[in-house]
């Protein structure tokens, strides 16, 4: 009995879904939980006991409270009115958040064992099935990621795309589609979207299927189109920025046909014809064995996928929407962002020079590194050099040491499945001098270096030269002492403004988006700041943010204070 319904229940499953075996959820579906309704339906006609454990449930005593809890919570979604849809929708979400920590957290517990030859068999109850048990919670917690990935929820989609990648390093076939265009949506800067209650689902597994299949076809013809300039001889004369790019003619995305009654899958974004190949052959590396594979603790099992893989180039955006979006956000610093627009001018792809702002405390630079970068369109990696001792890691490790490691920026370039994105180098001067480990500002020269050395670096732990001249480099620093002379030549220092007076405003309504996002607020419920707050802030009279940071807070304070005063 259990052993038919489980099993009829994974036509309906997570993996199902992520290799396009089940449908994937739309626009169509009435709420984002129709994943989790589908496949507690197939599993569970009747919702089980909850008084006591049963083979239905595997003689497990915690699995009929959760099963349960899920059975509740899709009767009650699908015997709703629709005066109460919203509602239904608002109070499922709540209760699938509570419910899948729980589940997670029992597979752990089951198995952490004890298991059946641990434990003493004399006696007449029935003993769990831990493994079907184990089954029955992952499963039930990876519909309810599914659903939760259709409410824009990042984390869970974050948590799929790794059971894909998971099943990849097992081999095991239908997946690789689903982890290749997730990785992709969760690496783009403009974000999921939002899922309102009530409302339909965000298509983002659907849309993750069909960025895959585009992104896994650009590559297939950009194998085909360097075997075919291999046979032919010789290369493009291009210049050192421009070579080992592959220009492609763009495709249109093959049509997907429609299950029925439901609604037209939105059209995947243009293919932009660039790519790069940043990690050569690995074959010179020892053949890893399954259990390397499977915990991708070797070089070669870890960078395999993306070996001889021409990964996508972000393009280049428009230089003048760049400056407008960052004069907007950064109105003290527009001679330094006309300096970046100049960059993007003709780039073949999004591109910085590498720089070097150096400026006051509290001047907003890093929050201006990042920002540019969201708006150039790159992926952004953080590294903060203050305090740094070893900083010859940021090159890598070897690997003749356990502790190997990939360089800074291949690692970003692994994560996002990108060949170009930023990487901030914060607090620059305040890396320690020592050469026992390696000087940072020294490590950093090879990298920037785009038409030289960033082309072919070696990297220690694949021991091979990989190419890395489509990363880009911003440095910050609050003054030019403690930095090498190369390394400012290489990274050409700018002195950063420090915000005005005039500047209240815009500083002021940044700080308090940054309150909202840290205390999950909407604007509904924390509006802008109004006339009399902005008098009140006057007294800050330019400089350093922290201050005028503090003040905000101190104002955001003060509308709680008076708002417990108001009689109800």
């Amino acid at each position: 009995m259990t052993t038919d319904a489980l099993d009829g229940a994974e036509a309906y499953s997570a993996h199902a879904i992520m290799r396009g075996v089940c449908p994937a959820p739309t626009r169509a579906d009435p709420h984002p939980f129709e994943p989790l309704v589908r496949y507690v339906l197939a599993r569970w006609p009747r919702s089980p006991r909850r008084d006591a454990p049963t083979a239905d449930l595997h003689w497990d005593e915690a699995l009929p409270e959760l099963a349960g809890s899920a059975c509740t919570t899709v009767y009650d979604l699908v015997q709703a009115p629709k005066a109460r849809a919203s509602a239904a929708a608002r109070i499922a979400h709540t209760r699938v958040l509570h419910l899948r920590p729980l589940l997670a957290a029992r597979a752990e517990a089951l198995e952490a064992g004890p298991f059946l030859m641990d434990v003493d068999l004399d006696y007449n109850e029935p003993a769990v099935d831990h493994e079907r048990a184990v089954l029955e919670c992952i499963r039930l917690a990876q519909s309810i990621d599914v659903s939760l990935v259709g409410t824009g929820d990042r984390a869970a989609f974050d948590r799929l795309a790794g059971v894909a990648e998971f099943c990849l390093m097992h081999r095991i076939d239908g997946y690789l589609q689903f982890s290749v265009g997730a990785r992709a949506l969760l690496a783009s800067q403009e974000g999921l979207g939002e899922w309102r209650p009530g409302g339909p689902p965000l298509p983002l597994i659907r849309r993750a299927l069909e960025t895959g299949q585009e992104i896994l076809a650009r590559q297939s013809r950009a194998r085909e189109a360097a075997t075919l300039r291999e046979t032919q001889g010789g290369n493009d004369p291009t210049d050192d920025d421009r070579a080992e790019v592959v220009r492609l003619p763009a495709a249109r995305p093959k049509a997907v046909p429609a299950a029925p009654a439901r609604a037209a899958v939105p059209p995947a974004e243009p293919d932009t014809g660039l790519s790069l190949r940043v990690f050569p052959s690995l074959r010179h590396l020892p053949l890893p064995s399954q259990m390397a594979r499977d915990r991708g603790d070797s070089p070669r099992a870890l960078c395999e996928p993306v070996a001889e893989v021409a990964l996508p180039l972000v393009p280049a955006p428009d230089p003048a929407t760049v400056a407008a979006t960052m004069n907007a956000a950064f109105p003290w610093a527009a001679e330094v962002t006309e300096q970046y627009a100049q960059d993007l001018v003709g780039a073949p792809y999004a591109m910085l020079k590498p720089r070097t702002l150096v400026g006051g405390m509290g001047g907003a630079k890093t929050s201006y590194a990042r920002a540019l970068l969201r708006a150039v369109g790159l992926p952004e990696v953080l590294y903060s050099a203050a305090g740094v001792m070893d900083g010859g890691n940021f090159a890598g490790a070897s690997r003749t040491w356990s502790t190997w490691r990939l360089s800074v920026p291949a690692q970003g370039v692994l994560r996002f499945r990108s060949a170009n994105l930023g990487v901030i180098v914060d607090e620059a001067e305040k890396a320690g001098p020592s050469r026992r480990w390696g000087r940072l500002d020294e490590t950093l020269l090879a990298f920037l270096e785009r038409a030289s050395t960033a082309r072919a670096i070696m990297d220690p732990a694949l021991e091979v030269p990989i190419d890395l001249s489509g990363i880009s480099y911003i440095l910050t620093a609050n003054e030019r002492h403690g930095m090498s002379g190369p390394l400012l030549d290489r990274a050409p220092p700018v002195q950063w403004p420090m915000p005005r007076r005039e500047d209240l405003p815009v500083a002021a309504a940044a700080i308090l988006d940054d309150i909202r996002r840290e205390r999950g607020l909407s604007e509904t419920w924390c509006p802008a700041l109004d006339g009399n707050e902005l008098d009140a802030l006057t007294a800050w009279r330019g400089g350093s943010l922290r201050p005028l940071r503090r003040m905000v807070e101190a104002v955001v304070a003060s509308r709680d204070h008076f708002a417990r005063a108001m009689p109800n």
